[in-house]
């Protein structure tokens, strides 16, 4: 996209420090801000979201070393309560200055994330990566999101009748996960993003016991969106060591 808008914006809404040590072997990799800004064509502008202070600091002492010519914003806080400060960081498109946004979400677990995040940000030009813990989170814990007094997963997916759709799911013999994902993806077309199927997603696995973690789906406005997604998504493995 970068001959066909004057402003590519990416936003990392769980940034983290920028690196992280691999837990069962050790070894330290790029995180999401750093494969980001180093690729072959840097995006105009970066927006990196963390709430914890001590990795916004190492993520920022890193782009500060390595990428400092790149046009880096930073923001300190909860995503969810930060949105007001992400979208001012974010330039003002027009007739003669189009911008495009891309939105990686990745959070850690459920209650991390709330769908009025997303919708807010969907008001601009926006693509999304979303990382929907379909395995790790959303499946193990059933019992304890069915619960009437957890909202965690209306707010995540948006979808506030979830608890009544989700016995004729269970019938049809549907484990958790996948319902949760529809649930997400259903609320997404909702605001105007073509709907992306469970299939369409890709599901990373543990690489010790081969255990299904989550699921990355892309949500795009716009066909051709989906068609890059469908490209990235041959050079994908399921195992979790190559993300």
């Amino acid at each position: 996209m970068k001959d066909k808008w004057q402003c590519r914006v990416y936003i990392d809404l769980f940034s983290g420090a920028g690196r992280a040590r691999i837990k069962e072997t050790g070894k330290i990799v790029d995180g999401s801000p750093l494969i980001a800004l180093g690729i072959d064509d840097p995006f105009d502008r970066y927006i990196f979201c963390e709430e914890d202070a001590t990795n916004i600091d190492a993520l920022r002492k890193r782009v500060m070393t390595d990428y400092p010519s790149l046009d880096t914003h930073f923001v300190h806080g909860d995503a969810n309560k930060a949105v007001d400060e992400i979208l001012a960081k974010i330039p003002q498109h027009s007739p003669i200055y189009k911008v495009l946004g891309f939105c990686f979400v990745d959070p850690f677990k459920i209650d991390n994330l709330k769908f009025t995040t997303l919708k807010r940000l969907s008001a601009k030009y926006m693509d999304f990566l979303v990382l929907i813990p379909t395995g790790m989170d959303a499946r193990r814990n059933v019992s304890y999101y069915m619960k009437y007094n957890s909202k965690h997963i209306e707010e995540f997916t948006g979808r506030p009748n979830w608890r009544d759709e989700w016995p004729e799911a269970e019938a049809r013999g549907e484990n958790f996960g996948l319902f949760f994902i529809k649930q997400f993806c259903t609320s997404m077309a909702d605001i105007g993003y073509k709907y992306t199927t469970a299939e369409a997603s890709v599901e990373i696995r543990s690489t010790e016991k081969n255990l299904p973690l989550y699921r990355l789906a892309f949500f795009s406005k716009h066909p051709l969106g989906h068609k890059f997604w469908g490209e990235a998504k041959k050079y994908s493995s399921p195992q979790l060591d190559l993300f």
